[in-house]
C-alpha cells in the first residue's frame, strides 16, 4: 500500500501544480497538460488497485458468504447474510472509492482534452 501512498501524494502534488498555472498562455497551457498527463498515470494505477480491491472483497465475501450458508443448520440465508454483513461494508466501501477514481480518471482525462483543443486553437489564431 505504500504505493498507493506515493500515488496519492503524486497526485495531490500535480493537481495543485497544475491548477497554479495559468492557462492563457500556450507556454502555462503546456506544462498544464504534462502535469495532467502524468497526474492521469497516477489516478489509472490509484483505480486499478481499488477496482483489484475491490474484486477481492467481494470474491472474499461469497466465499465467507458460502461456508455460513454450508454450516448453518437453519435459517441458512440469513445466517449467511449476516456472518458477511461487515465484508459487504467493506464491499461498499470499496464500490463507493473505486466509482470515485473512475470518475476522477474520467473527468481529469476530459480536462486534457479540453485543454488539448485550447492549445490547438490558440495556436491556429497565432496566441
Amino acid at each position: 500500500m505504500a504505493a498507493i501512498e506515493d500515488y496519492l501524494t503524486n497526485i495531490s502534488r500535480l493537481r495543485a501544480e497544475a491548477d497554479r498555472l495559468a492557462d492563457d498562455s500556450p507556454g502555462g497551457l503546456m506544462q498544464k497538460i504534462n502535469l495532467l498527463s502524468t497526474c492521469v498515470m497516477y489516478i489509472g494505477r490509484v483505480s486499478s488497485q481499488v477496482d483489484g480491491d475491490y474484486k477481492r472483497i467481494y470474491a472474499q465475501r461469497k466465499y465467507e458468504q458460502a461456508k455460513a450458508h454450508r454450516e448453518a443448520t437453519k435459517d441458512k440465508a440469513a445466517t449467511a447474510e449476516i456472518a458477511v454483513h461487515e465484508l459487504r461494508m467493506q464491499e461498499a466501501d470499496l464500490y463507493q472509492s473505486m466509482s470515485r477514481w473512475r470518475n476522477a480518471l474520467s473527468s481529469t482525462t476530459e480536462e486534457l482534452h479540453a485543454l488539448k483543443l485550447k492549445l490547438k486553437i490558440d495556436f491556429q489564431q497565432g496566441a
